[in-house]
């Protein structure tokens, strides 16, 4: 199943080798504004399992992607489509971009993830009496790794159990379901929101202000404080990071970027934007509080 907003985030993917050489040295891309997260599998617990699992399933991962997109740190892919994306890299075309560019598009590779979910209770209740139909308790654990690493390589996990006492009888199992699934959409908000930084760039630096590329969108909040990293891509894919600053978010632009004080290394800051280039660039990430 590929919801519409997973069908815009692979146009989106897409047009990112569509438009491979058309950045310049101030405007790096390298650090994508959201990151990819592809759906995996998700599976039932065999006791757990309902006669409607094959409908059933595609409701919760819709869900758990909403959760991701809201969130503002991911675009969600279907993992299909994320994989015809990955064989690019094998084709002979991939070899023919400029390799600048080749090393940018394989460390975004490297920082997508993998989102799996498990089932472990999915509980019915009919209604027999009064207002009659029925009510729905889930449990569904959610687990991201790094695309590349293995499915037992957890970066993050974490049950999410409905709320039965807000539980509302539905005339449907369906309709059940995706009231108990509503229940526990804001938790899983939360916790894409709480356990993944946003990552950029640094825009630009006027008037002693540093311009990054990630704001509101992203659930950037006046305030948070970025880590501010030198990025240096050496000729043989080489990626050497150097802590340069931190900075500190004061005003949200209606662009998406952010505008931030300098909390710290305003001339290792200043020095290296000036230094760089498509193969050397400042990047920042949200320090996770």
């Amino acid at each position: 199943m590929i919801r519409p907003t997973m069908k815009k985030c692979y146009v989106l993917l897409s047009l990112v080798f569509v438009c491979s050489c058309v950045l310049n040295a101030q405007e790096h891309e390298s650090e994508k504004k959201a990151m990819i997260l592809r759906m995996g599998e998700f599976s039932w617990i065999e006791t757990a399992e309902p006669k409607e699992k094959d409908d059933f399933i595609m409701q919760i991962q819709a869900i758990a992607a909403d959760a991701a997109t809201q969130s503002g740190r991911f675009e969600v892919v279907d993992e299909e489509i994320a994989d015809s994306e990955t064989k690019f890299f094998m084709r002979e075309e991939f070899m023919d971009i400029e390799e600048s560019k080749r090393k940018e598009l394989l460390g975004k590779l490297m920082n997508d993830y993998t989102l799996f979910g498990e089932i472990t209770k999915c509980k019915f209740t009919k209604r027999t009496s009064g207002v009659m139909g029925y009510t729905c308790v889930i449990t569904v654990k959610l687990s991201v790794t790094n695309a590349l690493s293995g499915k037992d390589e957890f970066v993050a996990s974490r049950a999410f159990v409905s709320d039965f006492k807000k539980m509302v009888v539905k005339n449907t199992t369906g309709a059940a379901l995706d009231d108990a699934l509503q229940s526990v959409s804001p938790k899983m908000v939360s916790f894409f929101t709480n356990n993944f930084a946003v990552t950029g760039t640094v825009a630009k630096i006027q008037n002693g202000d540093v311009v990054i590329t990630c704001g509101q969108p992203q659930g950037v909040k006046k305030g948070d404080e970025f880590q501010v990293t030198f990025v240096i891509m050496a000729d043989d894919g080489t990626r050497t990071e150097v802590p340069v600053g931190i900075v500190k978010v004061k005003q949200l632009l209606a662009d998406g970027t952010s505008v931030c004080d300098v909390k710290s290394g305003k001339d290792g800051i200043n020095e290296n934007f000036i230094a760089s280039d498509v193969s050397r660039w400042l990047s920042c990430k949200l320090i996770l509080k």
